[in-house]
């Protein structure tokens, strides 16, 4: 007995001793992971620091941070209804979200809940408490009788004033309140859009529509007219009566011939009319415009409504005009002036005729805006009660105003050489959104000079004219930036106060997030609860979302569909062409181009898809039919055939040819002749000739894309020095992203030429000062058409001049360049040759971070064939080689070999042990269980309860992501990738790896589908 209680003592002992000696591992390992996140912790904090960023982090808790995500994301109901809420209840209604539902309630009384994303009927019925009890309250009375619910604007101006002055008079009756109701819906649905300047206007006019329902009402056409006005189509199409309203069902179904009968109908009134002037503006159908106008009665052509919806057109020179008439024909109408215009001339000139017959009262040197402001002050000033005021008037022209300022600053931004004055100009407009427009248009102006605080501001604190504005500012800050810039992360939050749940908020937002955030999944929900319930009423949109799904017949069946816009079918021909098969694309285009013989964009389409499928000469022939077409015009849009018809004949070595087709379309000054001349003339060796040219294209066009046309042609005469000077100080700032493209000319140039050249090419533009992370941005397009060694010599030179932080990169580019072009051996000698013969575990650790980020993801087993000696770069490179099994789906021997390698049978209980000593996770380095993590061992939760610390808040989701895509769980990696890209240091990669596999998501058309399939 005596020798088994020794036994058992020793056994004892010796297991104490054993965890003894593993908690001191575990203790000095626990010591070193604590400084190390302290060091990460601080330098996350410093990096936020340099980039400015104001907003406070997400909880660090990865699981908590993804719920905080969906909380800052989630789009508040449209705001038009919660205005219209207080209107009839006389106090503000509040609102919450809680499973998963948006609850309304006034005070402590609960009055209606919707889902997170309400559609029209929705939102009605929750207002239908608050409305009854406000037709109680005025003591409406009687039945209303049947009446048209499209109208004319200025039919409907009448019928609602009469309205209000019978109010006034006391009579209360449901007759009265429906004529008003409808004549209000009218007005919403033709008061100028380019965005939604009055909130108010159209709580308005929901509010009316609501009571009118609850005061018993055949309300069907009413709220038709109202849910098209607010952008819910689907809603519309629903309601929408056959009989009663012939040519608004057959705009709501997108029956075209219907609605073209119904307008042409003599019993048709203004309102019919605009329906179908609102089909052939979607339809871009210049033709048909042309007959429509022909056809006005009434000088309907050239008025605010009419001209409201020129502003949508695509031609800016049209906006400008349209802009610049719009306000005219405001203040004629508020005096009862009429204003005519020719119907039977071009659109340019009924504009501008439209708009001196609009001035005719004016007196010489009098100021439009003034006379606006004395008229808007004195709109229906008789007129003010519940159904209808004087105010209500007054922004409904000051509504069709600021869209004109919006068309001129949209189309002034482009055409004028400097836009500042422009943004002074329109902040002078007596109308409110005109301080909207002027602080928009100058943080617009210096996000585009690379000033990004002005534009985060703006986002911050100021009132924007509409959703697409905040958009608009988000993508210039973003052309200036780098991504994934942890400060356009933030902004997209910040800018998330300027959206809510209406219709084209929700798919402006969804742009946002899949365009800045890669959030492809949230995106995709946003976009398909909109298309989704109207099919071709959003037909853009559609399209967008069928690319995403990556659904080829669905592309297909939008270009060929009739009923849909033709601008949104040609779209669909383009997406076919990028992703479809070439027969299927071809025979698309074509048909489109039968259909629009003489439309330029049409046409460039097929012949841009011919050039890119290799056949340049049918490209030519597609050109120069459509030159016949035109015969001898010589207009911008016939320079762009010139152009296209140009770089056929230059890809097929017809250079003299080029050059002559090119010259008669040089007197337009397109941007497209200017380059197509001097690329000819360069290649004809008229070195002079090119040069005199280049000087003239950078004095009209004082752009960035003219320094990469000058720095091309000048490397094509072999002008290196010019080059680099012409980059060195262009007449725009030139960002990374602009060396990129810079970089394409750049392959096209040398890739046929000795790699020596490229250096000396490389070195001309170090002497000039440019920054080597800018040269390095040539580099990927050179590899990309094959030039690897002149890929090479480039990372080779570069990679002794980057900042030390890069050098690794550069170096495995380089290693990577020169594998392709000379083999492994010669790669390995070299790049050996500059780590020297004992790299330290710091280089190793960026040269494996090099080859996971930038691939082929074999180096991280061919650079690294042993064990590596040191355990924390052991560590690392496990995790990295685990994250490459895991995104490749690969079942191999190699998996099987790193499984066994960090695999630890004892590793449940040693975490326990280690957990009851207070040093939990100590167990096992946190890259070790993050690898076992990624290889299918253990739960989210596991790793959540370390991942609060140091850089893991942005480390966890990324590998989160990882897993959930190898098990096909694509919504969880959507929203894992999207929750790693709050992360708050630059130089953390999973930051960068997380935005590029979101963005492998969306390029990869079977798992795209599958995501947005999901969250249908």
């Amino acid at each position: 007995m005596k020798r088994i209680a020794l036994f058992m003592a020793l056994c004892i002992l010796a297991a104490a001793v054993a965890v003894g000696v593993h908690a001191w591992g575990w203790r000095e390992r626990k010591l070193q992971e604590d400084e190390r996140t302290r060091a990460q912790s601080e330098a996350e904090q410093a990096a936020a620091g340099r980039l400015g960023l104001k907003t406070q982090p997400l909880p660090p808790d990865p699981l908590e941070r993804r719920l905080a995500l969906d909380e800052a994301l989630r789009l508040r109901p449209d705001r038009r209804f919660l205005l219209a809420a207080r209107e009839l209840a006389g106090a503000e209604v509040a609102v919450r979200f809680s499973d998963r539902r948006w609850i309304l309630s006034l005070g402590e009384r609960e009055i209606g809940r919707v889902s997170e994303l309400p559609d029209f009927p929705e939102l009605m019925n929750a207002l239908a408490p608050l409305a009854r009890e406000w037709v109680a309250a005025a003591k409406v009375t009687g039945k209303a009788p049947r009446i048209r619910a499209v109208r004319g604007h200025k039919e409907a101006f009448a019928a609602i004033r009469e309205a209000q002055a019978r109010w006034s008079r006391g009579d209360h009756g449901a007759a009265v309140l429906h004529d008003a109701a409808s004549a209000a819906a009218a007005l919403m649905l033709q008061v100028p859009r380019a965005f939604d300047a009055d909130d108010h206007l159209d709580a308005h006019a929901i509010a009316l529509c609501a009571a009118d329902a609850a005061a018993g009402a055949d309300a069907r056409a009413q709220q038709t007219v109202l849910a098209l006005a607010l952008g819910y189509a689907g809603a519309a199409r629903a309601l929408a009566p056959a009989k009663d309203e012939p040519a608004l069902h057959a705009f709501v179904t997108l029956d075209r011939s219907k609605l073209a009968d119904a307008a042409q109908r003599k019993d048709a009134n203004a309102g019919d009319r605009h329906l179908l002037l609102r089909w052939l503006m979607q339809d871009a159908n210049g033709q048909g415009l042309r007959r429509w106008i022909g056809a006005a009665r009434d000088n309907e052509h050239v008025s605010v409504p009419t001209v409201g919806q020129v502003l949508l057109d695509a031609d800016l020179q049209v906006v400008a005009a349209a802009s610049e008439a719009l306000p005219a024909l405001a203040v004629a109408e508020l005096e009862n002036v009429r204003a005519t215009a020719p119907r039977d001339a071009e659109l340019l000139i009924v504009l501008m005729g439209a708009q001196r017959s609009a001035l005719q009262t004016l007196a010489n040197n009098e100021d439009l805006r003034a006379r606006l402001a004395a008229d808007l002050r004195q709109a229906d000033t008789t007129y003010e009660g519940p159904l209808w005021r004087g105010g209500d008037t007054s922004a409904w022209y000051a509504a069709a105003t600021a869209a004109a300022l919006l068309g001129s600053a949209r189309s002034g931004y482009v055409l004028r050489n400097d836009a500042t004055g422009l943004a002074d100009e329109l902040g002078t407009w007596p109308v409110p959104a005109a301080a909207h427009l002027n602080r928009w248009l100058k943080a617009r102006i210096a996000a585009d000079g690379g000033t990004f605080d002005e534009a985060y501001e703006t986002l911050a604190a100021s009132r924007l004219p509409g959703s697409r504005a905040a958009a608009d500012l988000l993508d210039a800050l973003a052309k200036q930036s780098e991504s994934p810039d942890p400060r356009i992360v933030e902004a997209v939050r910040v800018a998330w106060r300027h959206f809510d749940s209406r219709p084209a908020g929700r798919l402006v937002w969804a742009e946002v997030l899949r365009t800045h955030e890669r959030d492809l999944d949230r995106s995709g929900r946003m976009v398909a609860s909109v298309v989704d319930e109207a099919p071709g009423a959003y037909s853009v949109d559609e399209v967008a979302l069928a690319k995403q799904r990556g659904s080829i017949d669905r592309l297909e069946q939008l270009a060929l569909d009739e009923k849909f816009p033709f601008p949104a079918r040609l779209e669909a021909a383009g997406a076919l062409a990028e992703r479809g098969p070439k027969a299927q694309a071809e025979r698309v285009l074509r048909r489109l181009g039968r259909e629009r013989p003489a439309d330029v964009p049409t046409h460039e389409r097929l012949i841009w898809f011919l050039h890119d499928a290799g056949r340049p000469a049918d490209a030519l022939a597609t050109a120069l039919d459509l030159l016949r077409r035109y015969g001898e015009d010589d207009s911008i849009q016939v320079a762009r055939v010139r152009c296209a018809a140009a770089r056929q004949l230059d890809a097929m070595g017809r250079h003299e040819d080029a050059l002559s087709m090119i010259e008669r379309a040089l007197p337009t000054e397109a941007v497209c002749a200017y380059r197509m001349a001097t690329v000819q003339l360069a290649h004809l060796g008229k070195k002079e000739d090119a040069e005199g040219l280049l000087l003239a294209h950078l004095a009209r066009h004082p752009q960035a894309e003219t320094a990469a046309d000058v720095a091309e042609v000048r490397w094509r005469i072999h002008d290196d020095a010019g080059a680099a000077d012409m980059l060195a100080h262009p007449p725009a700032p030139l960002t990374r992203r602009d060396f990129r493209e810079i970089g394409e000319r750049f392959a096209d140039v040398f890739r046929s030429r000795p790699a020596a050249e490229v250096k000396r090419a490389a070195e001309a533009l170090l002497q000039a000062g440019i920054q080597p992370l800018s040269i390095l941005e040539l580099g990927p397009p050179a590899a990309k058409a094959g030039a690897a060694a002149q890929a090479f010599e480039l990372y080779a030179l570069l990679s002794q001049k980057v900042p030390s932080e890069r050098t690794s990169s550069v170096q495995f580019r380089a290693w990577s360049a020169l594998r392709a072009a000379k083999g492994a051996p010669a790669a390995e000698t070299w790049l050996r040759k500059q780590l020297g013969p004992e790299p330290s575990a710091l280089a190793d650790n960026d040269l494996a971070t090099s080859a996971y980020s930038e691939g082929p993801d074999e180096a991280l087993w061919e650079l690294f064939p042993t064990r590596p000696p040191d355990s924390a770069f052991a560590d690392r490179l496990a995790l990295l080689r685990a994250a490459s099994i895991a995104r490749r789906g690969e079942r191999s021997a190699r998996r099987d070999a790193l499984l066994a390698e960090i695999s630890d049978p004892l590793a449940w209980w040693k975490a326990r042990a280690a957990r009851s000593i207070g040093l939990p996770g100590a167990h096992a380095s946190w890259e070790v269980r993050l690898a076992r993590y990624v290889l299918g061992e253990g739960s989210d939760d596991d790793i959540a309860n370390d991942a609060m610390d140091g850089s893991r808040p942005c480390e966890a989701p990324y590998y989160f992501g990882v897993r959930a895509a190898a098990e096909s769980r694509l919504r969880d990696a959507a929203a894992w990738y999207r929750v790693a890209l709050e992360c708050r240091n630059p130089a953390q990669p999973e930051l960068l790896w997380a935005y590029r596999a979101a963005s492998q998501l969306e390029q990869d058309r079977s798992l795209s589908a599958k995501l947005l399939q999901a969250a249908r």
